[in-house]
């Protein structure tokens, strides 16, 4: 599949993409009513910590706009820092509480989404079907749950290292490596967040497409992956890259945007790519069908004799 098709079934797809918007936006509202019981503690927590200098002066740091992002993000850090300890001492209940809704609850309602899109992106690609978003996410939602949870718990780790790292990288001072801070962090999170896509890319497809368990899944999908690794390796290195620029670029809160845009450039990506390493037929239009180059073509003479 070439970038040319990819984008005509990206455009015939489009209202895929805001329901899925749309999803994530309901469960950022849920997730905000969850925390709501805690709103006095967190509120004292923050007023304790911040101040309106460093709010406005975290606000407005990007590359773009020739602010040094690592001076800046080290003071929020320190404050971040200190404000999480006064938490868990003062609020320990409190902190246990909203750090599970926010890093466990929260990417697990998020999964669902990502499982229900690539179950509409089928439909459209094998049969050019329409299926709603939540006709879908009630049809599926008993593998959605499943593949949520292990997707969760998937990333955790990943996502733990990419902060890490982050930390680690501000409390190195010094001027001149202030300034290469930025490109150091772009540089090690592109690799970190494209191993951890080319890993989970082929998962939900995987599981939509053979109607395998979740586990079985996995490993179906990496390897439908692998068939194709250069094209999901340069659209992951790309993405990531492009869009953690684009955050360090235009200041933080553009992160509001990126990070909802980046969910669904991957989740819309996926079948697409498991289709094109699969060697399946597709959809670009009612009136078009294509063929992606077959499993004999993509694989290596040594890999042959498992064709058969």
């Amino acid at each position: 599949m070439n970038f040319v098709n990819y984008l005509k079934i990206s455009f015939s797809n489009w209202d895929k993409m805001w329901k899925l918007a749309l999803f994530r936006i309901v469960v950022w509202c849920f997730v905000l009513a969850l925390i709501a019981p805690f709103y006095s503690a967190i509120k004292d927590v923050i007023l304790s910590s911040w101040n309106f200098e460093l709010f406005k002066e975290f606000a407005g740091a990007g590359l773009f706009f020739g602010k040094n992002v690592a001076l800046t993000f080290a003071v929020v850090a320190e404050t971040l820092i200190g404000a999480l300890g006064m938490l868990f001492t003062k609020y320990i209940a409190a902190g246990i509480y909203i750090s599970i809704i926010l890093f466990i609850v929260r990417p697990f309602l998020m999964n669902i989404g990502r499982y229900v899109v690539s179950e509409m992106m089928y439909g459209y690609m094998s049969s050019h079907a329409k299926h709603g978003f939540m006709p879908s996410l009630i049809r599926t939602l008993k593998n959605s749950l499943s593949y949520a949870a292990l997707r969760m718990l998937f990333c955790l780790p990943f996502n733990v290292l990419a902060a890490g790292i982050f930390y680690c990288l501000l409390l190195v001072r010094g001027e001149g490596f202030a300034i290469a801070m930025p490109f150091i962090f772009l540089a090690s999170f592109t690799i970190l967040a494209s191993i951890k896509q080319l890993l989970i890319m082929g998962w939900a497809p995987a599981m939509v497409v053979s109607g395998e368990n979740v586990a079985n899944s996995f490993g179906g999908g990496i390897a439908a992956t692998f068939r194709g690794f250069g094209k999901s390796a340069l659209f992951a290195v790309c993405v990531y890259f492009a869009l953690t620029l684009l955050a360090f670029g235009f200041r933080v809160f553009s992160l509001l945007i990126i990070v909802p845009l980046c969910a669904i450039i991957t989740s819309s990506f996926e079948m697409m790519n498991y289709f094109s390493c699969q060697g399946m037929r597709y959809y670009t239009n009612k009136d078009t069908v294509l063929s992606s180059k077959k499993l004999e073509e993509q694989d290596r003479i040594t890999k042959a004799k498992f064709l058969l």
